[in-house]
């Protein structure tokens, strides 16, 4: 990480200017940015205490939205034949699930300009970190990410909601959703802070607010 990336990131720290990483895929050079300027931001609050599970969440909502990217050129490709069958999507999603082939899909993610977007931002109420990918999620979807964010809002531990809430046909994103519910809730920080919208054409967002206190 060399010495220019850390001044400008102070200085976006300091100036309450977005600090923001376009992704394709998750790589270990990419996470140690992440990693520096999440804690910067929230040392300029004073809450680095929420460090590892808020990076965690990052983290999840990420390989949420590479996963869907990647999804969708497996469907473009054939790989995935019926993407209304969670067994043959699950099929194919596991068949890229390794290094290489998280990698392989990023730069193919790039060229169909699939990105997933990272931002960071200052704001009065707390930092905010936003996780944007520019694929619509359809209301089926929608409406199972919101059951999950529901159900997981009554529990302290992921382990315990899992045992009581079981998903066999769980494509991934069901388990990272309510993780983020649980570990947000363990810090204090309320369920509807964090939401995942869509616009339905073009985009899904999630988005977390680190409320603090003055």
């Amino acid at each position: 990480m060399d010495h220019e990336f850390k001044r400008n990131v102070m200085t976006a720290v300091n100036n309450r200017d977005d600090i923001v990483f376009v992704l394709y895929s998750l790589i270990d050079d990419t996470e140690d940015k992440i990693r520096y300027s999440l804690l910067k931001l929230l040392t300029k609050y004073r809450i680095e205490s929420f460090f590892t599970p808020l990076i965690s969440c990052i983290k999840e909502l990420i390989a949420n939205a590479t996963k869907a990217n990647s999804k969708h050129i497996l469907v473009k490709e054939g790989a995935i034949t019926d993407p209304e069958n969670t067994e043959n999507v699950v099929s194919g999603m596991r068949s890229i699930l390794n290094n290489r082939g998280i990698l392989q899909y990023g730069i193919k993610c790039k060229k169909y300009r699939l990105s997933t977007r990272l931002y960071l931002k200052s704001t009065k109420q707390g930092p905010i970190i936003q996780v944007t990918n520019n694929l619509p999620l359809q209301d089926r979807e929608m409406k199972k990410i919101e059951g999950k964010m529901k159900q997981a809002s009554k529990y302290d531990s992921i382990a315990e909601f899992f045992i009581n809430n079981p998903d066999p046909e769980a494509e991934g994103m069901g388990l990272g959703i309510s993780m983020i519910v649980v570990l947000l809730k363990n810090i204090n920080i309320p369920s509807s802070n964090f939401r995942v919208t869509t616009d339905g054409t073009s985009k899904t967002t999630a988005r977390i607010l680190i409320p603090v206190q003055h």
